[in-house]
């Protein structure tokens, strides 16, 4: 099994990410520029709430555990707290929907809502430091996680959501699993998503899902550890009329890694590269794992026109950013033939990419034969474009198509035990 730990010295410090295979260590990052500001002790009395149906409210409420009463409820409202832990184990809301309307270091865990008509769960207002896990989703009509606020960003933290972490969610027969927003017009960026995670999470037997998640602006960026089977199966006919999903769609600069996605409409990611302010950020691709798609490449990397004017008219809120894209394992993409299915699709980035050590094979291209394994439809500089193998036949790269363990030493994804 894949993990991927966040830990921290309090519930919602900015937190390291590890992935632990077996024991052993494989992947770290910690980011030692953030120092975490002081949080309010929450309170060491439980309060149970609930009467095992009905309506749950919580509103203006600081700095406690709450644990809801086990059973079947209509909905669950939470309007304007603060250090607030909920833990709805054991609890289901059917064809109801989850409410969060302004949050400051709210954490909820164990909640079921499923056979909703709309959405299961609503954000709205001023959020940060918002942590969801350990939470299942099934038989969504529409969006699953739905964020509805979306600020002008004039710099500062007062206009940008931040610290958001969604882990070891489920999710199973669901529209969009996570639509933010947010995105540029006229002068502005509005709606910045800003270290938002989506770690260690379970997608599976969504056939209409499109995007897991959606972002039209994002900083800091991190997915990871997710397991994607068997989506966008409905896609398969339309797809050829111009249904082009991005199983993760996000615009913005982070990092996408440890991820296994197979059985499949969409390119992995769909990165399209924007930095935020006068920092300069990159796109991290790497250590992943991609087969079996009945549309498009592994991956695309782009800056569209829009994005490009926007970046150029204004180059103190937004810039251009680089990609590295290595050590990922794809194969049999395009299977429908009727476009590209190379590992990555690069347009015009207007930043750089370096791309090393990638496998794959069994992959398409509607003319000629697979080189390096990229689509070119744009202009970008290559900084690095070394050690990349195709192979023609699966046997050849990997060792079988469930770890897909490579066969070269130092190429393709790292090699671990997936669920």
């Amino acid at each position: 099994m894949l993990v991927l730990l966040c830990v921290s010295s309090h519930a919602f410090s900015q937190r390291d990410t590890m992935v632990i295979v077996g024991g052993k260590l494989i992947f770290s990052k910690a980011d030692k520029k953030v120092k975490p500001a002081a949080v309010p002790r929450l309170s060491s009395k439980v309060t149970t709430i609930g009467k095992g149906s009905g309506t749950i409210n919580l509103k203006n409420i600081s700095n406690k555990k709450i644990k809801i009463k086990s059973g079947t409820y209509t909905g669950i409202n939470i309007e304007n707290v603060s250090n607030l832990k909920v833990d709805a184990s054991n609890v289901k809301v059917i064809n109801g929907s989850l409410d969060i309307n302004t949050a400051n270091r709210l954490e909820i865990s164990g909640l079921t809502i499923r056979d909703v008509s709309y959405r299961a769960v609503n954000i709205r207002g001023f959020c940060n430091d918002l942590y969801l896990h350990d939470m299942t989703f099934r038989n969504i009509a529409n969006n699953t996680i739905t964020y509805e606020y979306a600020p002008v960003y004039d710099g500062t933290d007062q206009t940008v959501s931040k610290n958001w972490k969604f882990e070891r969610l489920t999710f199973e027969n669901t529209g969009t699993g996570f639509s933010a927003g947010g995105g540029y017009e006229g002068n502005n960026v509005f709606g910045l998503l800003r270290n938002f995670k989506f770690l260690n999470n379970t997608i599976r037997n969504c056939p209409y899902i499109g995007n897991i998640v959606y972002s039209g602006a994002a900083e800091d960026y991190e997915i990871a550890g997710n397991i994607v089977d068997n989506v966008n199966t409905s896609y398969s006919k339309e797809a050829p009329n111009g249904i082009h999903n991005g199983i993760f769609m996000i615009t913005g600069t982070g990092s996408f890694h440890h991820n296994k996605i197979t059985n499949h409409q969409g390119n992995a990611i769909r990165a399209w590269g924007m930095n935020y302010g006068r920092e300069k950020k990159d796109i991290l691709i790497y250590n992943n794992t991609v087969y079996n798609s009945w549309k498009y490449s592994a991956f695309e990397l782009q800056a569209t026109p829009d994005m490009q004017s926007f970046i150029t008219k204004n180059p103190s809120k937004a810039g251009f950013a680089n990609a590295k894209v290595y050590n990922n394992t794809a194969g049999r993409l395009n299977i429908s033939k009727d476009w590209e299915g190379q590992l990555l699709d690069v347009y015009t980035t207007g930043g750089t990419l370096e791309y090393y050590n990638n496998l794959g094979f069994e992959m398409n291209r509607s003319e000629g034969e697979v080189t390096d394994m990229i689509n070119w439809n744009g202009k970008t500089t290559v900084t690095r474009n070394t050690d990349n193998r195709y192979f023609s036949t699966e046997s050849k790269a990997v060792a079988n198509t469930n770890t897909f363990d490579t066969r070269y030493k130092g190429i393709g994804a790292s090699a671990f035990t997936y669920q």
